[in-house]
């Protein structure tokens, strides 16, 4: 994985086939991980509906609140394919061209001493490294526009030449959203409700601060013998890469509609999950997008998790059957017990035995 995970509360959502029910299979998935995590939300949706939704456990250390399929949760990582769709419905409307150089686009990229293209950021392979705990923790602020975020990590040297490997990077996702803002001429958060939320009907989908709040929204917790409330921090220098928050009921829509053909185009979309391998990577372990996998349901996977203070996410679409999963947590860091839980629900919407 190329992120922590962890979690407190949780959300899952399954494209199933519409004679499939897997409600009981992941009822007793997520019994076995009751203990770990103070309450989670699952949707299961078969072509275009939800045939499955419920709340367990609850959001608050103390009081019982039952979270929901409405539930706001942080996405962490999981904020990047949402990016990722931005940059590909653009490329369908000519404004970008995944082989030219990001800088191109955006001047703040023309500091670095070399020249990573559009799908090199896509791919984690432009040679920018990945934030640190210190900039996660000290960077604060609003950014209206990003390129004054990009300044620091502009005057770098470059890990490595662009193309050559894979170094998965946060970073390299805030340049992408530095992109998407000087094409559109908007701000990031405008593009995306545009691009993506409005036609995907993402009505709960909004962007994170220190300061954000809603009635529907989980606090995040933390490990510590017992449950304790997360650490803020602000996310606001690298919103397109890990600040956005959501629900299930969202993200269901988010995948329904991306592989419906509704976000991008067919081919955009082919683009978008292609497997490449850099020349000195062992196995290519990116899409444009995705991270690649699962791999052992028969059918090509791709997925993308994200783990925060405060949060982990998790989402995973298989395209050919139309099926995906998503999980949302309000606990930091990994819990194995979640990775079950994703796999029988896989599994379920497949029609696939339990392992």
């Amino acid at each position: 994985m190329h992120s922590k995970i962890a979690i407190v509360g949780l959300s899952l959502i399954a494209f199933v086939p519409a004679q499939t029910d897997p409600g009981p299979r992941i009822d007793v998935a997520i019994q076995n991980i009751r203990s770990q995590v103070p309450g989670l939300s699952v949707a299961v949706l078969s072509g275009g509906r939800v045939i499955y939704a419920k709340g367990f456990g609850t959001i608050s250390l103390s009081e019982t609140r039952p979270p929901n399929p409405d539930t706001q949760y942080r996405l962490a990582s999981l904020s990047k394919p949402i990016t990722a769709t931005a940059v590909f419905a653009l490329v369908d409307q000519g404004k970008i061209d995944l082989d030219k150089p990001a800088r191109d686009y955006c001047a703040a990229l023309t500091p670095l001493d070399g020249a990573p293209t559009v799908r090199h950021f896509l791919m984690h392979q432009s040679g920018m490294r990945h934030t640190n705990d210190d900039e996660d923790e000290s960077i604060v602020g609003e950014y209206p526009r990003l390129e004054p975020s990009l300044a620091r990590i502009t005057k770098e040297r470059l890990k490595f030449s662009p193309g050559r490997k894979t170094l998965y990077t946060s970073w390299g996702y805030a340049a992408l959203g530095c992109v998407i803002e000087s094409v559109t001429n908007q701000s990031y958060a405008d593009a995306i409700r545009k691009l993506v939320l409005a036609p995907s009907a993402m009505k709960d989908t909004t962007f994170d601060s220190p300061s954000y709040s809603s009635p529907t929204f989980s606090p995040g917790f933390r490990m510590s013998g017992r449950f304790l409330p997360s650490v803020i921090v602000d996310t606001r220098f690298k919103t397109p890469a890990s600040g956005i928050i959501s629900t299930v009921n969202d993200l269901a829509r988010f995948a329904n509609a991306l592989i419906a053909g509704q976000l991008i185009s067919g081919a955009s979309f082919q683009e978008m999950v292609a497997i490449r391998k850099a020349p000195e990577d062992d196995r290519p372990l990116f899409t444009a997008g995705w991270t690649i996998g699962p791999t052992n349901l028969g059918t090509l996977g791709f997925n993308y998790n994200g783990s925060m203070e405060g949060s982990t996410a998790f989402l995973v679409i298989l395209p050919e059957p139309r099926i995906a999963v998503a999980v949302l947590t309000n606990r930091e860091r990994f819990v194995p017990g979640v990775t079950p839980v994703v796999r029988e629900a896989l599994r379920a919407a497949l029609g696939l035995p339990s392992q």
